[in-house]
């Protein structure tokens, strides 16, 4: 009688699960009961890098996209799980494989698949959420007729908090979280439950023209522990509060939108700044300005770049960093949309485009 898998030694059973990524583990654990047992026993390293999880409502496509190149999403490496209500069920399509199961809500098996995939306790990966995604690639022919049901993106992230989130003993380990929202409760479905030692940069963005004056609070994001240790940090289509400001100086990059900006938190960012050995770049998107002259003249001399119009022009100011080789270049810009920022330089970058005054 040949040798059967189950009957192989624990220690080569690991062997085997280590050099396995989650596109071999998926297939293994339906091979029979024991060896799913055994794999949701030892909980492997998928070998996942991306996480990607899309819905969009005037197609009603929900997706679960993984990767593992290492270098981003890649439609070589990426492995893209539609999930949609069908009838009484919930329709499964991977490929060029369509399958509906009966009696299970779409979103439940879809974060079934997402818990075990990520079990794994030495789990570290990139998390994006995505309601108004782009066109990830050209998908496969579908055999069973698309349904018309409307996807809710916070559903999906109420369902994400409870079915995976909550439950794990410990935190997950994302590295970096982009979340496209501009709600800070829907934020918050996600990241208090995501490890603060890990997590490392946060994305917040937005695509809805409509919406992108709109406030997003930061009262709640504030007081969790991730913010001391985010070394990147971005805001895009909408506004954060003026007063939150000063609480991103610590961060070495970090790029902002508020509705307004004044002298004494840029003067404060820049004191900052130039004591910040691991600085890199500040950069503060506006509407209002109303303490500018007071800001041009708090900082000395100004080198003017470009000039387009007295409406549309950039100019640009040097202070010298404690790192003898290193200038903080102040711009203030107003070409495309409104600006400031606070950039890292050497000295060499900042000298190669002619004389200029280092204060």
């Amino acid at each position: 009688m040949a040798p059967k898998l189950t009957d192989m030694p624990e220690l080569v059973m690991n062997q085997i699960l280590d050099e396995l990524d989650y596109k071999s583990i998926q297939p293994l654990r339906k091979v029979c009961r024991d060896i799913r047992n055994f794999i949701d026993d030892k909980n492997p390293n998928p070998k996942i890098d991306i996480i990607l999880i899309e819905c969009k409502k005037n197609t009603g496509d929900y997706q679960i996209l993984y990767d593992n190149s290492g270098f981003g999403l890649h439609p070589r490496t990426w492995t893209s799980v539609f999930y949609e209500k069908y009838k009484t069920g919930c329709l499964v399509r991977y490929k060029d494989r369509e399958i509906v199961l009966e009696n299970e809500d779409f979103l439940n098996r879809s974060m079934e698949d997402l818990e075990m995939i990520i079990r794994s306790k030495n789990t570290t990966v990139r998390l994006r959420l995505d309601q108004n995604p782009l066109d990830c690639g050209k998908r496969e022919p579908i055999k069973i007729p698309k349904g018309n049901e409307k996807v809710d993106f916070s559903l999906i992230l109420d369902t994400l908090k409870k079915k995976v989130l909550e439950p794990r003993t410990r935190k997950l380990k994302v590295h970096r979280l982009k979340i496209e929202t501009n709600d800070q409760r829907e934020i918050m479905k996600v990241l208090p439950f995501l490890d603060s030692e890990f997590l490392k940069e946060l994305c917040i963005f937005n695509t809805v023209d409509d919406d992108k004056n709109r406030v997003l609070k930061m009262d709640e994001i504030l007081k969790l522990d991730h913010l001391n240790n985010f070394e990147r940090f971005e805001i895009s289509g909408c506004v954060i509060p003026d007063s939150c400001v000063t609480n991103f100086a610590h961060i070495p990059y970090c790029h902002i939108q508020v509705e307004s900006i004044n002298s004494k938190d840029l003067l404060f960012l820049k004191d900052v700044i130039l004591r910040f050995p691991t600085f890199r770049e500040f950069e503060i998107k506006f509407q209002k300005f109303p303490g500018l002259d007071e800001f041009f003249e708090a900082n000395g001399i100004w080198k003017t770049d470009i000039t387009f119009s007295p409406e549309k022009f950039q100019k640009s100011s040097y202070f010298q960093m404690e790192d003898s080789d290193s200038i903080v270049m102040i711009t203030y810009s107003t070409l495309h949309r409104n600006k400031i920022s606070f950039e890292k330089k050497t000295l060499r970058w900042v000298t190669s485009g002619g004389p200029i005054v280092i204060q």
